[in-house]
C-alpha cells in the first residue's frame, strides 16, 4: 500500500499539455495473480493518517508509505523510530497528514450546476482557452435551436454561440438531414416531432441545462445527399469546433442510437464507497484510470478504451476543441487547455504560470514528436468508408496548420520535415492494400476533384493495424527536393526542414559522390519544371493532386520469383532484412510477399532461378547511430516501384533499406526525374 503526495492527470490533447495534480492514496492488493489497484481521494475533513516521508530534494521525489503497524498515533521527535533510532535524527522521515480535500461522491444523474461551474472557471481564468481564430466564413451554416428544437440556418459570420458534439455514427440506421426534409426541419418544433436519435436527442438535453442554445451535429447541420454541402463544411470543420463554446463527446456509444450516461435515470449504476481511517474519510474513484500515467502527446487511458476513441471521424473533433465534457460510461470530464477535471474530483487545476512551462507546451511551433503521435494514434481508428480519411484527417491538418504558423500539408505529411515523415511504415506482418476509393477535393476555382489515393502517403494504404513508427530520424539527412502541386493545379517545392532545425540536405550530393559531374552525358538535374511532367498529369488534372515529383537515382534489379513468401509472425523475418547485410542477396517487399534481390552478373548462380525485374527508387538516406561498429555508416531508403507509363507506384509499404556502400555497386544506376502517385 503506498500514498502519493501528487498524480497528474492529462486532459485530451496532443501538445497543448494542460495537467491537473492530485492527491490520492493508492491500495495495491495482490488476488492470486492479479495485481488491483484502487485510488482514493480525502473525502471530507478529517484527522490524520501516520506515514513516513523519504523525500529526494534534488530531484523533488518522494515515497510515502504507513509507518509500521501499531503505529496509530502522532509520533514526536523523542520518540523511537520503526527502525531503530529516534524520529529527530531522521532527516529523511517525518509524519505527514494528507493534502487539502480533492474526493467527492459522483450522482448518479449529472449535477449540471457542477459543470456549470467548470465552464465559468475555464471563460474566467483560461487565457489559452478563449476562441483566438479567426470567425470562420461559410455561406450559410446550420445549427439546431434547442428552444424551438429546429434547424436554423445563419448566413456568413452572423451566428449565435453554439456547442457541438461529437458521437459514433454507427451502423443502424437513423434520421439525418437531406435536401428533400430541409423545409421540414426548419419549422419550429419540428424535431419534436420527429424520432431523433437518442445521443442526439439527450446532447439537446445538456445543452438545455448548460444555457447553451445552439448546437451543431453533422448529421443535422449537413446536407447528407449533396456533395458540394458537404465539402463546404468539411473544408472548415476545425474551425466549427474551435469556435463551439465547446464539445460535448458522447463517447459510450457505438452508435446514435446509444444515448449520454448520466442525463437520464438507470444509465449509470457505479455507487462509490466511503472509507474512513482514523477521522480521515476517503473515497474511491469511479475511474482510477484518470490517474495512470502518460506521456506528452499520448492518448489518456480514461478515453482511450471507449467506442469513441476507435473512430477515425471523432479524433479531429476533440484535437481542435478548445474545451470538451467526455461522457464515459460512468461519470463526466471536463477536459479544456489547461487540464482535467472529472464528477469524483473538485475543482482544481493547479494552473502554472511559469513562462518557461508555457514555452515548453508547443502551443504554436512545430513538433515533430507532437505530428508522429497524432498520426500513430490516428492510424489506428477505424473507418466505416475507407475513402473517408482524407476527409476525417482534414480538420487535424488544418488545426496543426494553423496552430504552427501556415505549415504546408501534404497527404497528412508536414512539409517541415517532409524527407523524414516519408519514411513511414507499418508492421511487416500486417495484409495492407491500396487504399480504394477517391478523395473529393475542392479546387480554387470552385471545381471538385475525384483524386486517388497516393501509394507515397501512408494515408493510401489500409487494413492492418497501426503505424509502427516513423524513421528518417538520422543525423547527417540527405533527401530530394520534392514537389508536388497546390490546390490551384500549381507546382510548389516543398520547404522541407524549413520549420525545423533539421533541414535535409540534397540527396544528388551523397549519391554522386562517386562519380565525375563534369561528365557531359550525366545532368544531375534537382529542380522539377512544368513542362518535364509527364503527359499524364496533363490529361489528367485530377491526377496532380496525389502526385510527388523529384530527381533522383534509380536502379533496375530482379528478383527471385521463386524465393516469395508471406510471413507468419514478427519473428518470420528474412535473415537479409533491412541492414543486416551489405551484400548480395538482400530482401525486399513486393505486395505481401518478401522476395530477393540477386546479383545478375553471375549467371552460374542464377541459372535454375525465375528472374523478374523491378526497379528501386532512391529517397532518403541518413547516419546509423547503432551498432557502434556501424555508426556514421550511411544507410539508404528506396522504395520498390511499379513503371504505369510516365508514373511510378510503390510495390509495397515497405521501403527497402540497405546500406549506401551496397547501393553504390548496383548495376544501371540512372539520375532521373521520378513521379509518383
Amino acid at each position: 500500500m503506498s500514498i502519493h503526495n501528487w498524480r497528474e492527470t492529462r486532459n485530451w490533447s496532443f501538445g497543448f499539455g494542460g495537467v491537473s495534480y492530485r492527491n490520492l492514496l493508492t491500495i495495491y492488493a495482490i488476488c492470486g495473480q492479479q495485481r488491483i489497484e484502487i485510488a482514493l481521494q480525502r473525502f471530507n475533513a478529517g484527522g490524520r493518517v501516520p506515514v513516513t516521508i523519504k523525500s529526494d530534494q534534488e530531484h523533488g521525489d518522494c515515497t510515502v508509505t504507513y509507518t509500521s503497524p501499531g503505529s496509530w498515533r502522532e509520533r514526536k521527535l523523542d520518540d523511537i523510530g520503526p527502525h531503530g533510532g529516534l524520529w529527530k535524527d531522521r532527516a529523511k522521515e517525518t509524519i505527514a497528514s494528507l493534502e487539502p480535500t480533492f474526493g467527492r461522491l459522483r450522482p448518479l444523474i449529472i449535477n449540471f450546476d457542477t459543470i456549470k461551474a467548470w465552464v465559468q472557471i475555464c471563460e474566467r481564468e483560461h487565457d489559452i482557452c478563449q476562441h483566438q481564430g479567426d470567425d470562420f466564413s461559410i455561406p450559410k451554416i446550420r445549427l439546431i435551436d434547442v428552444k424551438n428544437m429546429c434547424v436554423k440556418e445563419f448566413s456568413g459570420q452572423a451566428r449565435p454561440p453554439f456547442a457541438t458534439l461529437s458521437y459514433v455514427w454507427g451502423t443502424r440506421p437513423f434520421l439525418r438531414l437531406t435536401t428533400d426534409i430541409l423545409p421540414d426541419f426548419l419549422q419550429v418544433g419540428s424535431l419534436r416531432k420527429n424520432n431523433l436519435p437518442l445521443t442526439i436527442s439527450d446532447a439537446i438535453i445538456v445543452c438545455e441545462n448548460l444555457g447553451i442554445d445552439y448546437i451543431w451535429v453533422d448529421s443535422f447541420c449537413i446536407l447528407q445527399d449533396d456533395e458540394f454541402d458537404k465539402i463546404q463544411i468539411i473544408d472548415k470543420m476545425d474551425s466549427i469546433y474551435r469556435e463551439s463554446v465547446l464539445t460535448i463527446v458522447a463517447a459510450t456509444g457505438t452508435d446514435a442510437h446509444s444515448g449520454i450516461p448520466g442525463v437520464r435515470p438507470n444509465t449509470r449504476f457505479l455507487e462509490q464507497r466511503v472509507l474512513s481511517v482514523r477521522g480521515v474519510q476517503l473515497v474511491d474513484s469511479v475511474d482510477h484510470n484518470q490517474f495512470r500515467m502518460q506521456t506528452r502527446f499520448q492518448e489518456p487511458e480514461w478515453i482511450s478504451s471507449t467506442p469513441w476513441a476507435r473512430r477515425a471521424w471523432t479524433f479531429q473533433e476533440a484535437l481542435v476543441s478548445r474545451r470538451a465534457l467526455f461522457f464515459t460510461p460512468e461519470q463526466v470530464y471536463w477536459s479544456c487547455r489547461e487540464g482535467l477535471l472529472s464528477e469524483d474530483t473538485t475543482e482544481h487545476f493547479g494552473l502554472k504560470k511559469d513562462e518557461y512551462e508555457r514555452r515548453i507546451r508547443l502551443d504554436d511551433e512545430f513538433s515533430p514528436l507532437e505530428y508522429k503521435n497524432i498520426a500513430i494514434t490516428f492510424s489506428t481508428r477505424r473507418l466505416t468508408f475507407e475513402a473517408d480519411i482524407g476527409r476525417a484527417y482534414l480538420g487535424t491538418q488544418n488545426y496543426l496548420d494553423k496552430k504552427w504558423g501556415g505549415h504546408r500539408f501534404s497527404w497528412g505529411l508536414p512539409h517541415g520535415a517532409f524527407g523524414s515523415f516519408l519514411m513511414w511504415e507499418w508492421g511487416f506482418m500486417t495484409d495492407r492494400r491500396k487504399r480504394e476509393g477517391t478523395h473529393p477535393m475542392r479546387l480554387t476555382d470552385g471545381s471538385i476533384a475525384h483524386v486517388p489515393f497516393p501509394s507515397w502517403s501512408w494515408m493510401g494504404w489500409t487494413e492492418g493495424q497501426q503505424l509502427i513508427d516513423f524513421f528518417g530520424d538520422e543525423p547527417d539527412a540527405h533527401s530530394p527536393s520534392f514537389f508536388v502541386f497546390d490546390s490551384s493545379n500549381t507546382l510548389l517545392v516543398v520547404e522541407d526542414g524549413a520549420h525545423w532545425m533539421s533541414k535535409p540536405k540534397s540527396l544528388v550530393d551523397l549519391l554522386t559522390t562517386d562519380r565525375d559531374p563534369t561528365d557531359a552525358n550525366i545532368e544531375f538535374e534537382t529542380e522539377v519544371k512544368e513542362n518535364d511532367i509527364p503527359p499524364e498529369l496533363h490529361a489528367n488534372l485530377s491526377l496532380r493532386q496525389s502526385a510527388l515529383i523529384f530527381y533522383t537515382e534509380t536502379v533496375k534489379v530482379k528478383y527471385d520469383l521463386s524465393s516469395g513468401f508471406k510471413p507468419k509472425g514478427s519473428l518470420d523475418t528474412p535473415s537479409n532484412l533491412k541492414m543486416i547485410s551489405q551484400t548480395y542477396p538482400f530482401s525486399i517487399k513486393i505486395g505481401s510477399k518478401f522476395y530477393e534481390i540477386v546479383e545478375t552478373n553471375r549467371n552460374d548462380a542464377n541459372d535454375n532461378k525465375q528472374l523478374e525485374e523491378i526497379e528501386l527508387v532512391a529517397v532518403f538516406s541518413g547516419q546509423m547511430t547503432k551498432p557502434r561498429k556501424l555508426r556514421g555508416q550511411y544507410r539508404l531508403y528506396c522504395w520498390p516501384v511499379f513503371r504505369q507509363g510516365g508514373l511510378r507506384v510503390r510495390a509495397s509499404y515497405m521501403a527497402t533499406v540497405i546500406f549506401l556502400k551496397l547501393w553504390n555497386i548496383l548495376p544501371q544506376r540512372n539520375w532521373e526525374m521520378v513521379t509518383m502517385i
